[in-house]
């Protein structure tokens, strides 16, 4: 291996050429010393130079010892690079290796390998081409340190980076291109671009190139630069100086410079407020940086000039280079530009020379997730006519890209096949077949990959099914496809989905468009059943004779009895259990006051007086699914038997074993309802207590992409499972929310794993198995808590900033809570559903209103003994005998 520790810190190269002379003269000066001082001096001095050589040698090896441990653990990193490419951190650990080991071999390919794949930050060029730089003495190395320094350009709008390759373009044969270019990009930065103009007047002064001085002045003063009044003041003693220079031809129009510059003047006016906001802002403020971009953007671009107005495309995308949305609002309008032409007034510069395609290509090094960036890459390659492999390629990249969901890849696919559609001549056999097994090897593809999460509403079916029905002139295939859809998911719920379906059979077959629009109508559940029916009988009435139109409004109209007849019998029954829900609240207010319980003969006489509930015979259907509420239950097995919930509709006895593998199931039953569905709940029973706690422990297992709530079913409230978590505040414990909607479980515990041990991390999700946005994560000590806290608490992850904080769960109501009296009249309740009664308040007087109101309200006092005034004791609610004494006043 190559010897390069000198890169860490170079010596002078005259110490290096004198070091063997020094050396020999030290040794004929340890030698003097030995004869005059005596043997005994001579070995002291012996012993103690044998004692510094020991600790050299001692650091020599600590050294050794840990660039041999940098060189394996930079081995180890490419090698997991060469199986995740897109494992940013790792690309940032091999970086700082490489110095470490200070290979400059190991160097070079850190960064080469990192910047193949990412964009590399300013702070990371500027630390890999410094190491060049020491390096870089003949013209082929100063050529190769310039093309780090325009790669690095490319990558970000960096004017740090761009001042250090000023201040380097010296040392270069085109000196002059490098400072046009730096000039023409970063002298337009309203707060720095001053700063270069006077970095180039120093390099170039009047006395070596008046010209090229004069010129400098004539385009700072151009654009609205930040202090531009000490450049026109500067620019007018030099012109006064030296007049007898500006004579005839070579004069200067000041009212043309002073037209531009007081127009400028104006220009900075109005982009200032926008600029101070960006300079006031946070570094970790990506998402309102985006948007005061977006604002500074929609309003300069109405009078700033094109080649400043794309420099503040390029400063945003650099300051927000994680958000997918500032990158595709600078391809649009680089699109829509080049739609029109190259403005005349724009730079021939590489930056001003980008072309949409290319801008796509640096958003997707940054923004590797977002499935619109790919699309957008497909559109733009579409429109520059480029070949149907290079667009194939975006769909193969974004295919590895890592995507968290399966929706973002459905997205690329339906895009990419939409494309193809455009792009298919239908009268080719080969090219028809070849549209069927793109199809076909999108649906399997996102099978292999997700599952049954993979596209879940079936929209590539649905597209394969509609050109089957038409241009690829299959309808049977067709049909096949659109009843798969069908069977799905919910989609057979969704009546849209039904009368597309009629509406694509209609082109086939007429009777099996018949067959659909009665399968719709039938299907339990089905969200707008009427639009089924008005559908239906359109059709016929276009399509159909007498018989079959008699028939259609014959079935149609049967159906609207039954369904007008549902609703009115679940009106009745929300009423009724709306009604039953205040009597049984008013007889327990009633009993808790009154001293001793009613007689059972005034229960009964109470019975009479009451209506008769009107008793519904149960459907054939519903006595046939509905055994289970007839069924005596074993109350002495409840210690074995738990609940469990949210489970998918689909599943069956079966499946659910299988998913609950780890338990050693007896027997589970499945609630359904009147059509034979699962209603998403059931009971199993365990052989033992010890499999009822492994169970318990299960709670909230992901099945299918739900989260499965599992609990004890015992009668008794105190033995019932308690909740698992703590409600109290916990320092070890944090509370993280907005984090980003495909955030995973490894990808928070890689977040705050550097911080400490992590003792647990728990992600959130509703019952549908979406994401809550939330996590808990449980450090093993307190302290590690805290230094996550401070590090992490408004980061960025991709565009959401995230809240980090000390778990402290708001505090539980408590069995002894006072009640509100106002709450308990129904005063101020909220009528949340159509079918909720109004609450009687004109049965209230006034004056009961306003005195409990008024008690209500009145501060508790903290004296040492209570007056009057306080409500030392809680009053007892009031009862119907006590509204009935009140109204007879």
């Amino acid at each position: 291996m190559e010897d390069n520790s000198l890169l860490n810190g170079p010596l002078p190269i005259d110490q290096l050429d004198n070091g063997d002379d020094e050396d020999m003269s030290l040794d004929k000066e340890i030698e003097s010393v030995d004869v005059v001082d005596g043997d005994t001096n001579g070995a002291g001095d012996k012993a103690s130079s044998d004692s510094d050589d020991d600790e050299d040698d001692e650091d020599d090896d600590d050294d050794d010892d840990e660039e041999i441990k940098a060189l394996k653990e930079f081995q180890a990193i490419l090698q997991e690079l060469s199986v995740n490419q897109y494992a940013y951190d790792k690309y940032v650990r091999l970086c700082e290796l490489s110095h470490t080991t200070g290979d400059l071999d190991n160097i070079r390919k850190a960064y080469t390998t990192f910047s193949n794949v990412y964009p590399l930050t300013a702070e990371l060029w500027q630390r890999y081409i410094s190491v060049e730089l020491t390096l870089a003495q003949s013209e082929v190395e100063i050529q190769q340190v310039k093309k780090l320094f325009q790669r690095a350009l490319k990558d970000y709008y960096s004017c740090d980076l761009a001042l250090e390759y000023a201040s380097y373009a010296p040392r270069c044969a085109d000196c002059a291109t490098i400072w046009e270019e730096i000039l023409g990009t970063y002298g337009l930065n309203c707060y720095k671009g001053q700063e270069f103009f006077k970095l180039y007047r120093q390099q170039y002064p009047e006395d070596s190139n008046r010209d090229e001085y004069v010129n400098s002045f004539l385009k700072e003063l151009r654009y609205p630069l930040n202090n531009m009044e000490e450049s026109y003041i500067e620019f007018k003693v030099y012109y006064e100086k030296n007049k007898e220079h500006f004579s005839g031809k070579e004069d200067i129009d000041w009212e043309e410079i002073d037209a531009k510059y007081f127009k400028a003047k104006e220009h900075l006016k109005k982009i200032l407020p926008f600029e101070e906001k960006l300079q006031s802002l946070g570094t970790n403020l990506y998402r309102e940086r985006a948007e005061v971009y977006f604002d500074y953007i929609k309003e300069s671009d109405k009078f700033l000039d094109e080649n400043v107005l794309q420099t503040i495309y390029e400063r945003m995308v650099a300051d927000c280079c994680l958000n997918a949305d500032c990158w595709l609002k600078y391809i649009d309008f680089i699109d829509y530009r080049d739609e029109f032409g190259r403005p005349k007034d724009l730079q021939e510069l590489p930056l001003f020379e980008q072309t949409p395609d290319e801008i796509c290509l640096r958003a997707l090094r940054n923004c590797t997730w977002s499935p619109e960036l790919y699309i957008k890459r497909i559109q733009v390659l579409e429109k520059l006519e480029r070949s149907k492999t290079e667009i194939q390629e975006v769909l193969e990249s974004a295919a590895v890209a890592g995507f968290q969901t399966p929706e973002p890849a459905v997205a690329v696919w339906l895009e990419y096949l939409t494309y193809l559609r455009r792009h298919t001549d239908w009268t080719d056999p080969d090219e028809c077949d070849i549209m069927r097994k793109n199809f076909n090897l999108a649906w399997t593809i996102l099978g292999q990959q997700w599952g049954v999460l993979a596209d879940c509403n079936c929209e590539i079916l649905q597209f394969w099914g509609r050109l089957e029905y038409g241009p690829l002139q299959d309808p049977k295939k067709g049909k096949e496809l659109w009843t798969t859809v069908m069977e799905s998911a919910d989609n057979a719920l969704k009546s849209g989905l039904w009368i597309e379906f009629a509406l694509l059979e209609m082109r086939r077959d007429l009777d099996a468009t018949r067959r659909l629009f009665s399968k719709a109508l039938n299907t339990p559940g089905i969200d707008n059943p009427l639009v089924i029916t008005s559908a239906w009988e359109r059709f016929e009435r276009c399509n159909g004779n007498v018989k079959t139109l008699n028939n259609c409004l014959k079935e149609c109209n049967k159906f609207k009895q039954e369904y007008a007849v549902q609703l009115t019998n679940f009106s009745q029954q929300k009423s009724q259990i709306s009604t039953a829900k205040a009597t049984t609240k008013r007889k327990s207010n009633t009993q808790s006051e009154t001293a001793a319980p009613p007689s059972k003969q005034a229960k009964v006489a109470e019975e009479q007086q009451q209506p008769s509930k009107p008793q519904v015979p149960p459907a054939k259907k519903e006595a046939t699914f509905k055994e289970h509420e007839n069924q005596e239950i074993d109350l002495s097995k409840d210690h074995l038997r738990i609940f469990l919930s949210n489970l998918d509709y689909n599943l069956t006895e079966d499946e659910i074993r299988e998913e609950l593998s780890e338990l050693n199931i007896v027997d589970i039953e499945l609630i359904r309802s009147g059509n034979g569905r699962s209603r998403g709940f059931g009971y199993a029973v365990l052989p033992t207590e010890a499999d009822v706690e492994k169970a318990l422990s299960l709670d909230r297992k992901d099945v299918r992409g739900r989260p499965v709530f599992i609990s004890s079913v015992l009668r008794d409230k105190e033995q019932r499972q308690k909740f698992k978590y703590s409600a109290e505040m916990e320092p070890q414990k944090l509370f993280v929310k907005s984090l980003p909607n495909d955030a995973n479980q490894s990808e928070v515990e890689n977040l705050f794993k550097p911080f400490g041990n992590l003792k647990d991390v728990r992600l959130v999700y509703h019952k549908s198995g979406k994401f809550k946005q939330i996590a808990y994560v449980e450090f093993e000590q307190e302290a590690s808590a805290g230094k996550a806290v401070m590090a992490l608490d408004g980061t960025d992850i991709r565009g959401h900033k995230i809240s980090v904080a000390i778990s402290a769960p708001p505090p539980k109501r408590t069995a002894g809570a006072t009640t509100n009296p106002l709450k308990m009249l129904g005063l101020v309740s909220k009528r949340n559903k159509v079918f909720d009664q109004k609450p009687r308040m004109s049965l209230i007087p006034m004056s009961v209103r306003k005195n409990l109101t008024n008690k209500s309200t009145v501060p508790t006092t903290t004296t040492s003994k209570p007056s009057d005034a306080t409500f030392a004791p809680t009053p007892a609610p009031k009862s119907n005998a006590d509204f009935r004494r009140f109204l007879t006043k």
